[in-house]
């Protein structure tokens, strides 16, 4: 695999939300416009073409400007930098929601067939398995092919909601996976359940990221998550410095909440609770039955409390390669569906740090990146 960049590259930007759009518009607007056409291609493989898309874009449009101004503001300054339109922006940050309906949808197909879609692995580490006795989330971001290297790490800082650090898309808000000035952390994966869609256009997964990661007690992170009905499924990983971490197994209507056993709590991309329909992920990519089990077997092994070496070596893990925990592109898959690691992170919580890998972590360096810049 050749790469472009041995580093994802990094933006700080300010107070104001629109400016803030605006900078990463302009300093990103190649890849902006690349990612667009990356999803567009992805959605139409699955029989959804470019004006459904767009009016789809449309209609998330609308819900979005309802539901978080500030939000949609930081949405119309990238457009105005980047030179897309509002709704090609809209269709970016609603991407989760549309995506994943489609995942169901061929999941329901028994598509399983044309190869594995998402594949995100996460943990959790509670204080007293560290080895440096903090707090620590990971995350493995497998995603299509296309959008690798179409990232960047998000820095913002402001003084009236806490500053943060986040991995995004480029033409994303942003927020995915990342730290905030106050110890709080997030990881997350895809889920899809047979009830996805019965609570149309509510607060899409990349608002309710960021919203997360706007909060100052761990208690208000926890709100954008379970207080509202949901469109689509997914599962969030939210920790706090001191040693807390929650992971929030979300459906339209429901949530199973799942706590740290022996100080460690790993996910895929499957339903561990019951109560949220059928699970659709594992019959479009069965790797999941297993990966969150190994990621936990590979951070028990070994002597001693857990340290960042032996986080990187569990998340390098080929096990069933090419859909292993560490991802690499699978040549049989078609190429507008084709995955990959396309990221990873480790986020310390007491330093408010991310270490980031621009790619599958046994070939990218993580490298750091604190809230305050340092």
């Amino acid at each position: 695999m050749s790469s472009k960049r041995n580093r994802m590259p990094g933006l700080t930007v300010g107070e104001d939300p629109f400016e803030r759009g605006v900078a990463h518009g302009r300093a990103f607007a190649a890849d902006v416009s690349h990612n667009l056409d990356t999803y567009l291609q992805r959605f139409g493989a699955s029989g959804l073409s470019i004006d459904e898309a767009f009016d789809e874009a449309l209609r998330w449009q609308k819900a979005m400007e309802s539901q978080n101004a500030e939000y949609t503001e930081e949405m119309r300054g990238i457009a105005a930098g980047s030179g897309q339109t509002q709704a090609a922006i809209a269709l970016l940050n609603a991407r989760y929601e549309i995506a994943f309906m489609i995942f169901g949808k061929d999941a329901r197909r028994q598509e399983a067939a044309t190869g594995e879609t998402d594949g995100c692995t996460t943990f959790g580490l509670l204080s007293d398995v560290t080895a440096d006795g903090h707090t620590w989330l990971g995350q493995n971001w497998d995603w299509l092919e296309g959008v690798h290297q179409r990232t960047l790490v998000l820095r913002i800082t402001r003084k009236n909601k806490p500053s943060l650090v986040c991995l995004t898309e480029a033409g994303i808000v942003g927020g995915k996976m990342g730290v905030n000035e106050c110890g709080i952390g997030l990881v997350e994966n895809g889920l899809a359940s047979s009830l996805d869609g019965v609570n149309p256009y509510q607060k899409p997964f990349h608002m309710r990221c960021r919203e997360v990661l706007d909060a100052e007690r761990f208690d208000a992170a926890l709100a954008p998550i379970v207080s509202t009905r949901r469109t689509c499924s997914a599962n969030f990983v939210i920790g706090g410095a001191e040693g807390e971490i929650v992971d929030c197994e979300t459906s339209p209507n429901h949530v199973t909440y799942l706590h740290p056993t022996a100080g460690i709590v790993t996910h895929s991309n499957h339903f561990l609770g019951s109560g949220h329909g059928e699970s659709q992920m594992e019959k479009v990519g069965p790797s999941t039955l297993f990966r969150a089990a190994r990621m936990r077997r590979l951070l028990e092994r070994g002597d001693g409390k857990i340290d960042i070496a032996r986080m990187v070596t569990a998340m390098s893990d080929h096990f069933s390669a090419p859909h292993a925990l560490c991802r690499h592109p699978d040549p049989g898959q078609a190429s507008a569906k084709r995955t990959m690691t396309t990221g990873a992170v480790l986020i310390d919580l007491e330093s408010r740090v991310m270490h980031v890998a621009d790619g599958p972590p046994c070939e990218y360096p993580f490298i750091a990146h604190s809230v305050d810049g340092s």
